[in-house]
């Protein structure tokens, strides 16, 4: 028996009622697989460029609960919400894009990575799911309304 009653109009128990938790599930059950193979494959590598033979697996063990609640809130927001975060982030991320070849650092003969706060990042990874979720919500409109110009 669940401790969230169906009649909880709270953010978390509308939330619980209407989320998926198969696919909860399995991407929990994904980031519990990721963590272990990375438990098995990154010490001799993080060994052999010199580093802690943990290194990857602290780093990957900071970052994880940030990813999952960064995940949690996600799913909690409503539709227009994400359509709205989603727009804003894709600008950002195409300002990060143009920023590349300008401010980016060469690694192995390729532009790709930023460095912000100290960490590096690519912001084509970024750019991806943003895009995924502004091209559907613009396909979608176009499929309401004719003149809007989502194709």
């Amino acid at each position: 028996m669940s401790a969230i009653a169906r009649t909880d109009t709270s953010v978390f128990g509308k939330w619980w009622w209407t989320v998926d938790r198969w696919t909860l599930g399995a991407l929990f059950l994904l980031v519990l697989v990721g963590a272990l193979l990375i438990l098995a494959a990154s010490p001799p590598v993080a060994e052999r460029i010199g580093l802690n033979a943990y290194h990857f697996v602290q780093r990957q063990f900071v970052f994880m609960p940030l990813a999952l609640a960064v995940m949690i809130g996600v799913s909690l927001l409503t539709p227009l919400q994400i359509r709205r975060l989603s727009v804003v982030g894709f600008i950002v991320t195409l300002a990060l894009l143009v920023a590349v070849p300008l401010v980016g650092s060469e690694i192995k003969g390729a532009t790709r990575w930023l460095s912000i706060a100290g960490m590096s990042m690519q912001p084509s990874e970024f750019a991806k799911p943003f895009f995924a979720v502004v091209a559907a919500w613009m396909f979608a409109e176009w499929r309401r309304d004719e003149t809007f110009p989502g194709t």
